[in-house]
């Protein structure tokens, strides 16, 4: 299969984020989520709550509550997959009910969003996170660079699995898979 060259959506900016956490949700979804991904990184919700209507992963971070930057693209496939610069990185199966995409962090009003500028059919997707600076936390000195993501996202193909880790270095990531 062919690797498509460039993806057909990116945006990139900075998202507040709370209780060491944002989401991947549909339009008009609530910002927040009661679980944290048991990858340490990312994850599906583990049980549907009313209240968490509309989100569809969970992306643990290293930071409680300050902002986080992401770049966040979606493909026609598979993406080139490049773990060099990245402390943790981990690929799991969404299912996506249609519609525009957002990541959601802090539960203000109105809600931390970041767009993912895409209308996505509804259908099995693949969701990677790649992640860094995740060890600096909330002690983050001004000189030292912001906590940074790669999410991806792209039509799974039949025979993704559900859940694959590519790279879990960072002391967050083993943190969370603790507890």
């Amino acid at each position: 299969m062919t690797r498509p060259a460039l993806p057909t959506t990116s945006t990139t900016g900075q998202l507040v984020v709370e209780y060491n956490r944002f989401t991947l949700a549909t339009a008009g979804a609530p910002p927040g989520c009661l679980d944290l991904p048991r990858n340490g990184l990312l994850g599906i919700p583990a049980e549907t709550r009313p209240f968490e209507q509309g989100t569809v992963a969970v992306i643990a971070t290293g930071v409680y509550a300050d902002a986080v930057r992401i770049t966040a693209q979606t493909w026609l496939g598979e993406p080139p997959l490049d773990p060099d610069g990245w402390q943790d990185m981990a690929v799991i199966t969404i299912d996506w009910p249609g519609g525009p995409a957002s990541l959601l962090g802090e539960d203000a009003c109105p809600a931390a969003e970041l767009p993912l500028g895409a209308d996505l059919p509804a259908g099995r997707y693949a969701l990677l996170v790649a992640a860094t600076h995740r060890d600096d936390g909330e002690a983050r000195d001004e000189r030292l660079p912001v906590e940074t993501y790669l999410i991806q996202v792209w039509p799974a193909p039949p025979d993704q699995p559900d859940e694959v880790v590519v790279k879990a270095t960072s002391a967050a990531t083993a943190m969370w898979r603790e507890g």
